[in-house]
């Protein structure tokens, strides 16, 4: 039985890795931590989402896809451009990147657009989970697919397991559709690289910061 002191620290300890070990995930560990994230909650159990375990040679050849898709399409997203979000969240990601800049500096030249080109090949990381949902889902249903992420981010940290969440590959789904081979209902939610955090890695000892209560809460008594 896991104690709350347990379920606290993982909570509040889990970051996001973008470096990993050249070292496989044993697969009966990739089934534990998919069992986690199976026990989310959702709307009447519906359990909205599906899983899609990338590894090898199928990894491999959905990199291919995204990369070329990126480099004839060349889709950015930058919500500090876009005004397409509210000013204090634009400003939440600005602080984002000026704080891991210095960490991403460590790592030499040509890395100015680390975020973006190591999104587009999922960090290196050896195992890459893409969540789907049948696309006659409403989307409120996201809500679920996002506890089922969460379940599965804690339970790789409780594993010694680094994740990082990415949605930026997204913007070419008709290259994940060509690489997976999906059906046309199956839509693509999330991608998750899920592998042995390389210590030894700069990007990995970097934190984002979180907002206050004072920001984040309102009380109504």
């Amino acid at each position: 039985m896991i104690s709350s002191m347990d379920t606290l620290a993982c909570l509040r300890e889990r970051r996001t890795c973008r470096g990993f070990l050249r070292r496989a995930v044993p697969a009966p560990i990739i089934d534990e931590i998919l069992t986690d994230a199976l026990w989310a909650p959702s709307a009447s159990n519906q359990q909205p989402w599906h899983f899609h375990v990338i590894e090898g040679k199928s990894l491999a050849h959905l990199n291919q896809f995204v990369k070329l898709a990126h480099q004839e399409q060349r889709r950015s997203y930058d919500p500090s451009k876009g005004k397409t979000i509210p000013a204090q969240y634009v400003q939440r990601t600005k602080e984002l990147f000026r704080a891991i800049r210095p960490f991403i500096a460590q790592l030499g030249d040509g890395n100015a657009a680390f975020i973006e080109s190591g999104s587009f090949r999922f960090y290196d990381a050896p195992t890459v989970a893409l969540i789907t949902m049948h696309a006659d889902m409403p989307p409120v249903r996201y809500l679920d697919i996002g506890m089922a992420a969460q379940n599965l981010m804690l339970s790789a940290h409780a594993r010694g397991l680094g994740t990082c969440a990415i949605a930026l590959t997204l913007m070419y789904t008709d290259a994940i559709r060509a690489a997976l081979n999906l059906p046309e209902e199956a839509l693509p939610v999330l991608f998750i690289a899920v592998g042995y955090p390389d210590p030894d890695f700069p990007v990995n000892q970097f934190r984002s910061g979180r907002e206050g209560l004072e920001t984040c809460v309102t009380r109504h008594t």
